[in-house]
């Protein structure tokens, strides 16, 4: 649970910053998270950033 707060966390500062390519993840009960490519050092960490969204129960879709 504290994995999962963290990550909330760390993707509501980074929501905070434009973002050109970009993923908008949702879960019921729990806070929009936005997750954008140029907010990491390589595409590799981001596909991972978004991996763990999913896999702590988050839908992502692209965001335009």
């Amino acid at each position: 649970m504290k994995k999962v707060a963290l990550f909330v966390a760390v993707a509501g500062v980074v929501s905070l910053a434009a973002c050109t390519k970009c993923k908008v993840c949702t879960k019921e009960n729990s806070p929009e998270v936005r997750i954008c490519e140029k907010d990491y050092d390589s595409s590799t960490e981001y596909g991972f950033a978004v991996d763990i969204a999913e896999g702590n129960g988050y839908t992502c879709k692209e965001s335009f």
